[in-house]
């Protein structure tokens, strides 16, 4: 089983932020491949083989110790498995800023567990870490992201106009951010 130990882990009400482990690969798949899941994530269509890649270069990355770009498993504290990811990516350590984003098994929209997730990585980032800025893209068609932002104090700052392709479709994004108090 992939070593956790040193990765940086914390808590929101209902979940543990904390890195991935061998077995979370099939939660993972399970959920990733759904096209609800991926529908406003830049990249491909999720597939199991991309999946598995992706969790694999995870799990290399946090037996380096890299830091400066964590990603999460989600774990649920009631059910004992993951139902998401985190990232933070350290843009700036001179000028203290960072990227975050969060992705959550469809089956559990709605319930604030996106919002507690958020909420935990930003405190993480701006009073663990000392960030000064958070900042975050969303697609501007994806409204309960939005939401999860404006509820953890990120601001709208702008409109980014198609600055991304989405599966041969030009999309326009939504940029939040949140300053350290």
């Amino acid at each position: 089983m992939a070593d956790t130990a040193d990765y940086p882990s914390f808590d929101a009400p209902r979940l543990i932020l904390r890195g991935f482990r061998d077995d979370d690969l099939a939660f993972l798949q399970s959920f990733a491949v759904r096209p609800a899941f991926w529908r406003y994530l830049p990249g491909p269509e999720m597939t199991p083989d991309l999946i598995a890649a992706y969790f694999e270069a995870r799990l290399e990355a946090q037996a380096m110790g890299e830091s400066g770009d964590w990603h999460w498993a989600l774990e649920s504290r009631d059910l004992g498995f993951i139902l998401g990811t985190a990232r933070l990516t350290i843009q700036s350590r001179e000028h203290g800023h960072g990227n975050v984003a969060v992705s959550l098994d469809s089956g559990h929209w709605g319930l604030g567990l996106g919002r507690e997730a958020m909420g935990a990585l930003a405190h993480f980032a701006l009073e663990v870490l000392g960030l000064h800025r958070l900042s975050g893209l969303v697609d501007a068609e994806n409204k309960p992201a939005q939401r999860m932002m404006e509820t953890n104090g990120f601001a709208r700052e702008g409109l980014l106009r198609q600055n991304f392709r989405l599966r041969g479709v030009w999309r326009d994004s939504l940029l939040y951010a949140r300053l350290a108090a």
